[in-house]
């Protein structure tokens, strides 16, 4: 009697068990939007609160135009890694990358209206799209959907028979994708799954964005982080031009920190490369302020910089495309300030000083204002004139004037000296 009590007691235990790891809710979390590093960390942070609760499935409801290919293979991994039941649901479109991971679901549905396929590489070489061929055909695989159909979406060789010719990538609509195999079933919504396994009377929990999710997903875009970039850089050449920890200053911090705490919050960068970054700065400063000339300090600080820069990005195209922009304007901005606001003391002390020839740089040329001389290389409109016996940059009030032009000294702003033909001579 003891005996068959101790089995009906062990076979309630492990039947209360089997309930508990079943008994957890359902999960809805949206696969939207373009598939980036702020993707994965948002996935990876939306699965991690699925599997502490003990979700009896995971629906991955995908809209997207597809993103970086890293950013979905690692998403994909860790879809197909967890220990949970996952469903993906095609609510509009899941094209490129982003058919990949509507794959990557142990069962795929997906709307009417829905499509999916196109999974064209950047670049179009052969190497990525024989790598981008295989995980497609490995994932489709493993979910045990046909591979070759999967590979279609990748490369435009592969012929479908009645559906993609040679040439052409493979993208189906909702119907071909299930007459095909590739999805399980048609469903309007996400709630027709849950009726069609039994489950609508299960706890939903819809995974939704924070504010603070969202803003880190708008800055750390391509556009918008370069957007920050550019502006910390202006920051500082402002800081330079303009007397005074002031505006420049203040646009510089909030901009830096904008565009690393984005990439931080996001996990697409480290610890290392803000200090890599803050490290070249302090070269360039140690170049500026401690050792004269140009040497191995603001080169190395130059190379921290660029290197710390570049590997925030996701892929070396978008970083070269970035930094070369960001680059380019923050030179053209840097000349406009000066020929602006001139300069301030802080950058007389890095501009070119007195030398053995007699050339003079701006500092404290107030006295000139009035002083008369003579052009001695053509000023197009800048360009270097005796005055008061002194090599002196000068620029002209916007017309082009000849070597051996007499001119006087009409306005004098910083480090911006100007300069009026007094006899002919201008072009």
């Amino acid at each position: 009697m003891r005996r068959i009590f101790l089995i009906l007691l062990i076979f309630l235990l492990s039947s209360g068990v089997c309930l508990a790891e079943n008994s957890g809710p359902i999960y809805l979390i949206p696969l939207q939007g373009t598939i980036n590093a702020e993707q994965f960390a948002f996935i990876d942070k939306s699965l991690h609160e699925a599997e502490l609760a003990n979700a009896e499935l995971a629906i991955f409801q995908i809209d997207t135009l597809g993103g970086l290919v890293n950013s979905a293979l690692k998403i994909k991994d860790r879809m197909m890694n967890t220990d949970l039941e996952t469903a993906t649901f095609v609510k509009g479109r899941a094209w490129s990358a982003g058919a990949l991971l509507a794959l990557a679901g142990q069962e795929l549905y997906m709307a009417p209206s829905s499509s999916i396929g196109a999974a064209e590489t950047r670049p179009n070489e052969e190497k990525y799209i024989s790598a981008l061929r295989k995980e497609f055909r490995a994932t489709a695989e493993a979910r045990g959907k046909n591979g070759e159909l999967a590979a279609a979406m990748v490369d435009k060789d592969i012929a479908v028979e009645g559906i993609s010719a040679s040439g052409k990538l493979l993208t189906l609509t909702a119907t071909e994708a299930l007459n095909q195999g590739i999805a399980d079933d048609l469903i309007k919504d996400y709630q027709q799954l849950l009726i069609a396994k039994n489950l609508r009377d299960k706890e939903v929990v819809e995974i939704e964005r924070s504010t603070l999710e969202e803003f880190a997903r708008f800055i750390s875009s391509p556009v918008i982080s370069g957007l920050l970039l550019l502006l910390g850089f202006i920051g500082l050449t402002m800081e330079l031009v303009m007397p005074g920890f002031g505006v420049g200053g203040i646009l510089a911090v909030l901009s830096f920190s904008l565009f690393f705490g984005g990439s931080m919050f996001t996990g697409a960068a480290s610890w290392s490369l803000i200090l890599l970054f803050v490290l070249g700065i302090l070269l360039l400063g140690l170049e500026v302020l401690v050792i004269p000339g140009f040497g191995i300090a603001g080169i190395s600080g130059l190379l921290a910089i660029f290197f710390s820069l570049f590997f925030f990005f996701p892929t070396s195209e978008i970083a070269f495309t970035v930094l070369a922009t960001v680059a380019v304007l923050t030179v053209i901005s840097a000349f406009l300030l000066i020929k602006k606001f001139g300069s301030s003391p802080f950058w007389q002390k890095i501009s070119l000083g007195n030398s053995a020839e007699g050339y003079q740089s701006h500092s404290n040329q107030e006295k000139l204002l009035g002083k008369t001389g003579e052009v001695v290389t053509p000023l197009r409109p800048s360009g270097i004139a005796i005055i008061e016996e002194k090599r002196i940059d000068v620029v002209s009030e916007g017309n082009f004037l000849n070597r051996g032009t007499k001119v006087k000294v009409v306005n004098v702003s910083g480090s911006r000296i100007v300069v009026r033909a007094l006899e002919k001579g201008a072009d």
